[in-house]
């Protein structure tokens, strides 16, 4: 009896030592990777690490990553490490709803006007494309995108829109 009590006991304590050790571990890894730089692809429902998600009203939480529903909202681009990542994408998407509130579908054949980043003079053109379609925003004629440029501002379309740093 007096041996069986002993082996019991011995698991019971070397469970408990495996379990504190891991978990040491654990934090010995968090604390090492923590000046690294994580992608929101990094994240995993099991860690329950916390990420910015953002709303269609535009308002920023910070939320648990832990669910699927966590999973489709980075698969969709709605998640962030940051808030200053959310805040950022935020502004996108608002610079982003001005240029479609004035943009038509690309017609081939006929003169698209486009606006675009001339990195060499760091400033904001419009262009004509006709048979070319890059996936920007389309505009009617020269007058609307500058419009668009002017509503938008030169600065917030190069920060948000072109990615200028």
């Amino acid at each position: 009896m007096l041996i069986a009590d002993i082996e019991k006991y011995v698991i019971e304590r070397t469970e408990e030592f495996k379990k504190e050790l891991n978990k040491e571990v654990k934090q010995m890894i968090k604390e090492a990777n923590q000046g690294q730089v994580k992608s929101i692809w990094d994240l995993k429902k099991e860690d329950g690490e916390d990420y910015y998600h953002l709303y269609s009203d535009g308002d920023i939480e910070q939320v648990v990553f832990y669910t699927d529903y966590d999973e489709s909202a980075r698969d969709i681009g709605n998640a962030f490490l940051t808030k200053e990542e959310a805040e950022f994408e935020l502004e996108r998407r608002r610079v982003e709803a001005i240029l479609k509130k004035y943009s038509r579908s690309f017609k081939s054949g006929e003169f698209n006007y486009i606006v675009v980043y001339d990195t060499e003079n760091n400033r904001i053109l419009v262009c004509a494309a006709q048979f070319n379609n890059s996936g920007a925003p389309v505009f009617e004629n020269k007058e609307i995108a500058q419009k668009v440029i002017d509503e938008i501002g030169e600065y917030r379309l190069k920060k948000h829109w072109f990615g200028v740093k």
